[in-house]
């Protein structure tokens, strides 16, 4: 019976001190999508840094800013010295020489909506928020089954007007466009956001096309006088072109067109 309590003390034990460690996990932020699923999985208080363009929830930006993608200020993450770099896998080649300082970048895909759903139970299992993390994923899956639209549209996805560059197969908002139920024109092309032609586009003829409010349609309406056309509300900018926790309402926009 002694040898037997003494066990079950152990094994609590082990994993109160485990449990502390991960706990004690610290990490800063370049992508507004990974700083959402950090707090999305309530793992907010290990976020010690986040970049300067992540906005929501509110509370982010309240957070020590350490740059963005396009400018890293080292000094600064190096001086808040956190276990960790969270990023999307572009960022990688420019985190790797944070490998010498013991801070180790995590540089995540998300090629498709099943990527931004490992990358959710990744951060739960790495912050302890394996329940939170896995309840998150399974409300999100539920929710794009319930809103696949069944009268599919041929969609024009225009990140912007000058050039104009569209959508390809390796971006998740391909995936998103499809599970809505309806179909991307540019789905085929092998790349993440590629810069198309007139010809091309007039060739492919999109029932719908859907533009960035921060870029000029006016080009867009020569070209297809007869198609409509749907400028991207603000507030769903940020949700549209990020790979995070709110992906759910990305494919109820589209599937509502």
């Amino acid at each position: 019976m002694y040898k037997f309590l003494i066990s079950i003390l152990t094994t609590i034990l082990i994993c109160n001190i485990s449990n502390a460690r991960d706990t004690n996990k610290t990490f800063v932020s370049l992508s507004p999508a990974l700083t959402e699923i950090m707090y999305a999985i309530g793992a907010e208080d290990m976020l010690l840094g986040v970049s300067t363009s992540c906005t929501y929830p509110k509370d982010a930006k309240n957070k020590e800013k350490i740059g963005n993608s396009f400018f890293i200020n080292e000094e600064k993450i190096i001086q808040i010295k956190p276990n960790y770099i969270l990023a999307l896998d572009s960022s990688e080649f420019a985190l790797s020489k944070f490998k010498k300082l013991n801070i180790t970048p995590i540089c995540l895909k998300y090629k498709s909506i099943d990527d931004i759903h490992k990358n959710i139970l990744k951060l739960g299992d790495m912050t302890n928020k394996k329940i939170n993390a896995k309840q998150l994923v399974e409300e999100s899956s539920q929710k794009i089954a319930s809103i696949k639209s069944h009268t599919p549209k041929r969609i024009l996805y225009l990140v912007q007007t000058e050039p104009m560059i569209t959508i390809g197969q390796k971006s998740f908002i391909s995936d998103v466009i499809k599970k809505s139920g309806h179909i991307s024109i540019t789905e085929n092309l092998n790349s993440y956001y590629p810069v198309v032609t007139e010809e091309f586009l007039i060739n492919e003829v999109p029932d719908i096309i859907v533009v960035s409010n921060f870029t000029n349609n006016s080009k867009v309406k020569k070209i297809f006088p007869k198609t409509k056309i749907i400028v991207m509300p603000n507030e769903l900018n940020d949700i549209i072109n990020r790979p995070g926790p709110r992906i759910y309402k990305s494919v109820e926009f589209f599937a509502e067109l």
